[in-house]
């Protein structure tokens, strides 16, 4: 056999497109680090929440709580068959960036180009390691904008009907897919081959598809005075005093990766250049003007990357080859993917913990919310065991946020905490909540012990929650409490500590 000569495997996946071969590599970065650090604490939220099925949660739509008991139904309550799922979905945006690079009309190399952003993007590596709501929604926009991407080539205009059961399916995993809708209507609106799609019913029986998808947790919103609504409302408003406008703009330089941005840049130029494809970049600009008005999450503009690098890969195929000897053809990749190591460490954790804790916490907290949740479950644990044994059954402990709550209903049974004994009114916790609630002694968590005085006739400190590495998460150092003489009633101590809130 000739040395140069492909066979086997090597020869099918030369003939496969690149981006299943980057997507390859990503699902098995991602299997390889699922068990990592430990549970975020938002995992452990939707893990607790899909133990309470319903069709809609204070914070969210139902999709992602009901896929966390299907898959804890059947692999048990364990952290890697999540994040292996997580995992996929950052995989499946690979192979779509590069679909989309195709429809754009791009040969192999964009194909890969648009696949390597897309993979090594810090905000898709972040995201695709935890099973949390992101994920999944940034999966079902770029699903949408393949889509439209098709209709907008010639595809058979009943495919709307397609986006519409994506993009509702969306809507029953975050809120903000409602943003993608709203940014096509104005991108369409915008440009004269736009404006004669929008006349088509089409497109309109999509949005129907999409509200029929929509209506459960609609309704369920409704029976229960809209209150994803109101947790909108305060998250923006938290968002917009945390981070402001400026914020939001400077974090765009940074969720791709800055060595990925003039990729971005050039895909939405690219796009406004062509006729055919202005509708999304006014889609974009349009979304981004709403988050930049309401104040929302950096984040929330992310999905956009996936388009855009694949644009942006195009654009840059073309100059790539007009280089001479190839020059330009591997310098860019070479660049995208060491602009994506370099972020590595701080978006997934691939660094010891000490390492991590020492010299990259103060980049990303939201890695340090990984560790710490069994040692806070020892801890309370501990507390509950030793209360005298007539006041151990009756005794409840109160949380004052969802990661702690979530932490000792998944960790606590094992410790000896049986389940029914936590309770929280922060979130969907507030739903748990059940009505006559007895609560003679409680264990705070959380709470300052001025805090607690308004509510109980005794409060005592007997504990400082002590984080493995030290790392300076949102629970180091705060109290445990041991708190008797309820002055209310416990209906009214769920309200009060939800106002509090």
């Amino acid at each position: 056999m000739a040395w140069g000569r492909r066979s086997g495997i090597w020869a099918w996946l030369g003939d496969r497109e690149p981006s299943f071969l980057v997507a390859g590599v990503v699902l098995v970065f991602h299997v390889a680090l699922s068990g990592r650090y430990g549970f975020h604490r938002d995992e452990l939220y939707y893990v607790t929440a899909g133990r309470h099925p319903a069709a809609g949660y204070v914070d969210q739509p139902p999709f992602v709580p009901l896929l966390a008991r299907g898959v804890t139904a059947v692999f048990g309550e364990r952290l890697w068959p999540l994040r292996t799922l997580a995992g996929f979905g950052h995989a499946v945006l690979v192979v779509i960036a590069g679909r989309l690079a195709r429809e754009f009309g791009g040969g192999r190399w964009a194909v890969g180009i648009a696949a390597l952003a897309t993979a090594v993007a810090p905000v898709f590596v972040a995201t695709g390691g935890m099973f949390q709501t992101v994920v999944f929604d940034q999966l079902w926009w770029a699903l949408a904008l393949l889509l439209v991407v098709r209709l907008q080539g010639g595809a058979d205009p009943r495919l709307w009907l397609v986006v519409g059961a994506v993009v509702g399916l969306g809507l029953e995993t975050k809120w903000t897919m409602a943003l993608l809708g709203i940014g096509l209507v104005v991108g369409y609106a915008a440009v004269a081959d736009g404006r004669s799609v929008l006349r088509s019913p089409l497109p309109w029986l999509g949005v129907a598809v999409a509200l029929v998808l929509w209506l459960p947790n609609l309704v369920w919103q409704a029976a229960n005075d809209w209150p994803t609504l109101e947790f909108t409302r305060n998250n923006n408003a938290i968002v917009r005093a945390e981070e402001g406008r400026i914020g939001l703009v400077a974090e765009q330089l940074l969720l791709p990766g800055p060595v990925a941005v003039p990729l971005a840049i050039a895909g939405l130029v690219w796009c406004w250049r062509r006729s055919r494809w202005r509708a999304l970049a006014f889609a974009v600009v349009t979304v981004f003007a709403v988050l930049l008005v309401v104040g929302g999450k950096a984040y929330y503009l992310a999905p956009f990357f996936v388009l855009l690098f694949a644009a942006g890969a195009v654009a840059a195929e073309s100059w790539a080859t007009r280089a001479t000897a190839g020059g330009r053809r591997r310098l860019v990749p070479v660049a995208v993917a060491l602009g994506g190591l370099l972020a590595l460490p701080v978006v997934a954790p691939v660094a010891p913990e000490t390492t991590y804790v020492t010299h990259l916490h103060d980049v990303n907290d939201e890695t340090g919310e990984q560790l710490g949740w069994p040692e806070l479950a020892d801890q309370v644990a501990s507390v509950y065991r030793g209360l005298p044994a007539r006041e151990r059954h009756p005794a409840r402990i109160v949380t004052a946020s969802y990661g702690e709550a979530a932490a000792l209903d998944v960790y606590g049974p094992e410790r000896g905490v049986p389940r029914g004994t936590v309770l929280s009114a922060h979130n969907s916790y507030v739903d748990w909540w059940p009505d006559l609630e007895p609560v003679d002694v409680v264990i705070g968590v959380r709470y300052e012990r001025v805090t607690l005085l308004r509510y109980f006739g005794s409060v005592e400190r007997v504990a400082t929650i002590e984080t493995p590495w030290d790392v300076p998460n949102e629970i180091a150092g705060t109290p445990i409490t041991v708190c008797r003489d309820l002055r209310m009633t416990p209906d009214a101590l769920r309200e009060a500590l939800r106002d509090f809130r």
